[in-house]
């Protein structure tokens, strides 16, 4: 029997404008300003280096942490 892989659940909600990863208890995205957040999002993507041709690459001009998939979008394509 194959074995599952655990999973942990993060207690942070995601913007659905950016992405961008915040507490629960946050009203204001600060990456772009939008109130308008999600609890239904899949995986993570830090950008520690705006610098970084990764960075560059996906259009990220702030640090931060950022879901990969917001109810059912790819922020990430």
């Amino acid at each position: 029997m194959p074995r599952k892989m655990p999973t942990k659940k993060i207690a942070m909600k995601a913007c659905k404008n950016c992405g961008a990863l915040v507490p629960k208890e946050a009203n204001i995205c600060p990456v772009c300003g939008s109130n308008n957040f999600t609890e239904d999002w899949e995986g993570i993507f830090v950008v520690i280096s705006t610098d970084s041709e990764i960075a560059k690459e996906l259009k990220f001009n702030k640090k931060g942490t950022y879901a990969i998939k917001v109810s059912g979008s790819y922020i990430i394509k």
